[in-house]
């Protein structure tokens, strides 16, 4: 029976070995063009780079005018995700302590814009944001990521508060705190879990995301990342010497992000979204 045992489990390594190299090789591959030639990549795209060349990331970083764009990126993926927080949480204190029905529609009409697709609202808002001199401003683009994210957030943060304890926030109340200092003191605390996979999860939607910056961030000044990487993508020739590269330096800031918050993040989806 325990030899039994010991096979299935190897079994199961094995393939989840087999699952994890299929998931990296993407990655891999990607890396591994960086350091090629734009001739070479156009002989040998699945062999090995010949040599270890940074000539490529320097190009990029250069015509990317990374320093610029990846600050830009930041600015607007920090504030969003700032906003977000506050009022995601706020919003779903209410919505996960009060039992009335009216909290339960309004619960379920922010989910809603869960499933509603943005591009359903493109055009009114794009008239309602240049209507107040919102585009190709950094705020602009923060309210903007932050309505967008807002179902996500609250549904998170919804689902964490119903399985977490009142008596703390009771005696903070009987202490003599009001409702607002409560939760800042008693439920902020503990939604940590939560609410850094509601910055993880809505910092890969904003960093990653094409559709606003490209619309509203139309000015050279204020492009980001996304965007800048498409510059690279012509409509007969693609510099792949300068994309490959884009690509990995776009990735590495999230990728530490992920590295400090991984503990986390599984704990806050599990408690977020299938309790809740």
């Amino acid at each position: 029976m325990i030899s039994t045992n010991k096979k299935m489990i190897w079994i199961l390594e094995i393939k989840m070995i087999i699952l994890a190299l299929i998931a990296l090789y993407p990655l891999l591959f990607i890396v591994s063009m960086t350091f090629k030639s734009s001739q070479e990549m156009a002989l040998s795209p699945l062999s090995l780079p010949s040599s270890i060349n940074f000539s490529n990331y320097a190009a990029t970083w250069l015509q990317m005018r990374f320093p610029l764009v990846l600050g830009n990126t930041v600015l607007i993926t920090a504030g969003s995700v700032t906003l977000l927080v506050l009022l995601g949480s706020m919003a779903a204190y209410p919505l996960a302590r009060r039992a009335e029905k009216a909290y339960s529609i309004i619960y379920m009409y922010f989910l809603a814009g869960i499933m509603l697709p943005f591009q359903l609202a493109m055009v009114p808002l794009y008239k309602l944001i240049n209507s107040m001199g919102m585009v190709n401003t950094y705020y602009g683009a923060m309210l903007i990521y932050t309505a967008l994210n807002l179902p996500l957030a609250i549904f998170l943060y919804a689902g964490f508060l119903r399985t977490s304890p009142k008596e703390l926030e009771e005696a903070a109340k009987i202490d003599g705190c009001s409702l607002f200092r409560a939760f800042w003191l008693a439920v902020f605390p503990i939604i940590k879990p939560v609410t850094a996979t509601v910055v993880v999860l809505c910092s890969l939607n904003t960093w990653n995301d094409f559709i606003v910056p490209l619309l509203f961030l139309q000015d050279q000044s204020y492009r980001t990342i996304t965007i800048e990487l498409y510059m690279f993508v012509g409509e007969h020739v693609t510099n792949w010497a300068l994309l490959f590269p884009g690509m990995v330096l776009s990735v590495l800031p999230l990728l530490l992000v992920y590295v400090f918050l991984q503990k986390y993040i599984i704990k806050g989806i599990a408690a977020g979204s299938l309790k809740g």
